[in-house]
């Protein structure tokens, strides 16, 4: 997974998953973010092969600290 932000002042992140039908949980704890270019970046896993699998109709959301605002997608 990866997420990108620009214009944040913290460079921490992390995850949090949402099963059909379920509660939201945290997939990480806070990771720190690298800033690249006036924009902070995060990862986790490796080539895009890795980590959990999860159900279709999934809700998975990136929060970056100190914003409000979650960037969320829905699994297909």
């Amino acid at each position: 997974m990866y997420a990108s932000r620009q214009g944040v002042r913290s460079g921490t992140a992390r995850w949090l998953v949402k099963k059909p039908g379920g509660t939201w949980k945290t997939g990480g704890t806070w990771k720190r973010a690298k800033r690249i270019n006036g924009f902070v970046e995060a990862h986790w896993g490796k080539d895009g092969h890795t980590g959990p699998k999860y159900p279709k109709n999934t809700r998975i959301c990136v929060q970056f600290k100190g914003l409000s605002t979650k960037a969320c997608v829905t699994l297909k």
